[in-house]
């Protein structure tokens, strides 16, 4: 950057840090939005110098027959100093960009329609009219009207476009002339460029921003910065992927110790439970052994009272056997009795039936003489009471 560059930019901030009274213009995007993590770690972004100053552009048109072919208007606070004094007020400011020019149209397949179609294209770069202008020669038609031969960055999406790559994107229709931006090939850098062009492309000096560290840095001329770079990156990428997996098992390790501590607690409660449980069955322990004490000596006197009663068992068992003895043996002579009798019984019998018979014998015998004796005499008893009866009448 040359010291004319520099001095003005470094005006032109401090100008706007100064206009306390104007409104700042708030930038809608500073990206990079369309970056997931993981894919941002090595890829750079196309940006603007920090330096740069933030603008609301309008673009105007295109111009083949001017050094300067592509204009924008926009205003900014300036400082005028008169006789009343100095202060900022508002200029009008064309912005236009350096280095950048469309060729003759009669020299391209476009002819006359050129210069729309290359307008076409920066309206649709530069449509949301956000841009930062990074100032490198200023023309002052007059206070409050200036022309800012700029690199312009216009926010093309959710990223920064740098309108000196427009010979990128147009090469192919040999409409736009400028491609002096292209300095160096890196394979291993990656940079993102909007609007990118189609097919190989070599990658530019200028301001990019890394999405790892949020750091704005300009690509050097030497390559070699940029290789160490990307390898310090690849090495750090590693680290980082290195630290994560890290990071994954000692998770992991904290999640075991946690289910270990749980695992610890619930143990230390269920042993605290079973102390006090243990406890309170040494405690029981103690009562029945204490009762089994008591119940062993209340066994001994059973014993003892046992082994007398069957001391007076086995005694009682030996006189009931004699008397069994005794029993069995006049048993034994009722029987023979018993069986003499029944045979006396059995002769009485005999003799009684014997008798029985007889007697019946004669009894009926009996009866009959009776039977003829009674008729007999009641027949003759009939007759002298009839002869009575005859003779009292």
């Amino acid at each position: 950057m040359t010291v004319q560059k520099t001095v003005l930019a470094v005006a032109l901030l401090l100008a706007a840090a100064a206009a306390a009274q104007w409104p700042p213009l708030t930038l809608h995007s500073t990206g990079p939005y369309d970056y997931v993590p993981w894919s941002t770690r090595h890829v750079y972004l196309l940006w603007f110098p920090p330096h740069a100053v933030p603008m609301n552009l309008t673009f105007l048109n295109v111009t083949w027959w001017k050094p300067e072919s592509i204009w924008f208007k926009s205003t900014y606070p300036v400082h005028v100093c008169g006789p009343g004094g100095c202060r900022y007020v508002p200029a009008t400011i064309y912005v236009v960009q350096d280095g950048v020019r469309v060729v003759d149209p009669s020299k391209t397949p476009l002819d006359i329609f050129v210069v729309s179609f290359v307008g076409r294209h920066i309206n649709r770069i530069c449509g949301q009219g956000i841009a930062m202008v990074d100032p490198i020669r200023v023309i002052e038609l007059n206070p409050t009207t200036q022309i800012w031969i700029s690199d312009i960055y216009c926010l093309y999406g959710n990223n920064w476009f740098w309108l000196r790559l427009l010979p990128y994107i147009l090469r192919d229709e040999l409409t736009v002339e400028g491609v002096e931006a292209v300095e160096f090939r890196v394979p291993r850098v990656l940079v993102k460029v909007p609007a990118a062009p189609p097919g190989d492309y070599v990658i530019p000096a200028g301001w990019y921003l890394d999405p790892a560290t949020k750091r704005v840095f300009r690509i050097p001329n030497d390559t070699a910065v940029m290789e160490e770079l990307q390898r310090l990156r690849m090495r750090i990428s590693d680290l980082e992927a290195e630290t994560a997996n890290k990071t994954a098992q000692l998770a992991q390790l904290n999640t075991t110790a946690a289910q270990l501590n749980l695992t610890i607690a619930q143990l230390n409660a269920a042993l605290a439970k079973a102390r006090g449980e243990a406890a309170r069955l040494a405690a029981e322990n103690q009562r029945l052994m204490t009762q089994l004490e008591a119940l062993n000596y209340t066994r001994v006197q059973l014993e003892a009272e046992a082994y007398a009663y069957r001391s007076q068992l086995e005694a009682l068992r030996a006189s009931v056997a004699t008397q069994l003895t005794q029993l069995t043996a006049e048993n034994q002579a009722l029987k023979a009795q018993i069986a003499s009798m029944n045979e006396t019984l059995a002769k009485l019998n005999e003799e009684y039936t014997s008798q029985t018979a007889q007697l019946r014998h004669q009894l009926e015998t009996w009866t009959r003489a009776a039977w003829i004796g009674a008729a007999l005499g009641a027949a003759a008893g009939a007759a002298a009471t009839a002869l009575v009866f005859r003779r009292r009448k």
